[in-house]
């Protein structure tokens, strides 16, 4: 990526639909249009590899919105949910929208 040319840092299956940064400027969240969420941390100084991991599923939707901080992970899709992650994709709370007009 030092180079300033096009890449591909890695592939799925899947569209990307969403994608944010992490709150470090090390990494990357993608959301597909399957409803899988996708981390890829770039390389540093602590972390000379770059990784890709898949983070979380969200089995009813698409991950139209993203968002990372410290906290953990947010995601809100086409079901009316919005759901939290901590930073290591273990599942929290989650909230239901669906029968809000």
């Amino acid at each position: 990526l030092k180079s300033n040319k096009a890449a591909t840092l890695y592939s799925t299956d899947s569209f990307v639909v969403s994608m944010c940064a992490g709150p470090d400027g090390n990494a990357i969240l993608s959301g597909h249009l399957d409803g899988s969420i996708y981390r890829f941390c770039f390389e540093t100084e602590q972390s000379p590899r770059p990784s890709t991991t898949k983070l979380a599923v969200t089995p009813t939707s698409v991950p139209y919105a993203l968002a990372w901080g410290y906290a953990g992970i947010v995601a809100a899709g086409n079901d009316r949910a919005v759901r939290f992650w901590d930073a290591e994709g273990r599942e929290g709370q989650s909230f239901d929208y669906s029968s809000y007009e």
